[in-house]
């Protein structure tokens, strides 16, 4: 008897939030069916974004990821319609993609946080979600939208979303794959992105030093999220640094000295910024 009495009281609200979104969801649909014939031009682009800032607040106050969710996805996608089609802003179609992109990522991002807020852990997909649709808003709005650009943005994108992720819940197996990312990602961009007076080999020789720097990086992140160093990414990353200098060495001769002394100049740099910012707060 008790069991069906808590039954009551649970599935009340479900079903009071659940017919609220469907009456807003109609309601807004018939707004933007109107539309079609009033032709105002300005109606149907309130109506998504105001949608699911409505259900946003609905999510929120009772406290239901179920409204939230699509609430949060609406009003992103919403908001970054109306900067794209609304013929009050004057932007290039390049930025109008890009701030849909970035408003389409708040909106992702807000699921991560309130995820944090409602049930006490991030949603850590949503984040990624997030962190992908942002650079790629930030590679509309700030690059010539070369295919390196998008390398480049997309896997800072993914490795600080990866990143993040890891040292937060203390995963190793993700701190791995985001600094090879972002060490790959940032190699290909400096050899290919910029024109630089040397041949192919050198091209590679230096994409191949800033991979090698990457692996030095979990060396380094991997004393944050554990009580240790785990020194094993050092080998393949000594070998591919050694490949790497090699191959620069082959196809720029002349300035392989000033090519050594600076990466090795910035595998110091990590270590010390460790030593430095690091140590302290894992120590405490």
């Amino acid at each position: 008897m008790h069991f069906l009495e808590e039954k009551r009281i649970v599935s009340k609200p479900i079903r009071h939030y659940g017919s609220t979104g469907g009456i807003v969801l109609i309601v807004f649909g018939l707004i933007i069916l109107f539309d079609q014939y009033l032709k105002t031009g300005w109606l149907t682009l309130v109506v998504f974004p105001a949608a699911g800032l409505i259900l946003l607040v609905l999510g929120i106050l009772y406290h239901r990821m179920g409204l939230a969710i699509p609430g949060s996805i609406i009003a992103g996608l919403g908001i970054g319609g109306f900067l794209y089609f609304s013929p009050l802003v004057n932007l290039s179609v390049q930025n109008r993609i890009g701030f849909l992109l970035l408003a389409f990522s708040l909106g992702w991002m807000s699921i991560a946080v309130l995820g944090g807020i409602m049930n006490g852990k991030i949603a850590w997909w949503a984040f990624l979600c997030g962190c992908i649709f942002g650079s790629l808003g930030a590679c509309f709005l700030f690059t010539t939208l070369r295919v390196v650009d998008f390398g480049l943005y997309l896997s800072f994108g993914l490795g600080l979303a990866f990143l993040a992720w890891g040292m937060a819940g203390r995963l190793f197996g993700l701190v791995i794959p985001a600094c090879l990312v972002l060490g790959a990602g940032s190699g290909v961009y400096l050899a290919w992105g910029y024109s630089l007076e040397v041949n192919e080999l050198a091209k590679t020789g230096l994409m191949l030093v800033c991979f090698a720097l990457a692996w030095l990086l979990i060396t380094i992140c991997s004393k944050v999220i554990s009580d240790k160093f785990v020194w094993w990414p050092l080998i393949p990353g000594g070998i591919i640094a050694m490949v790497g200098w090699g191959l620069y060495i082959g196809g720029n001769p002349g300035n392989a000295v000033n090519f050594i002394g600076n990466t090795t100049s910035i595998g110091l740099i990590l270590f010390g910024l460790y030593l430095l910012l690091l140590r302290q707060g894992i120590h405490r």
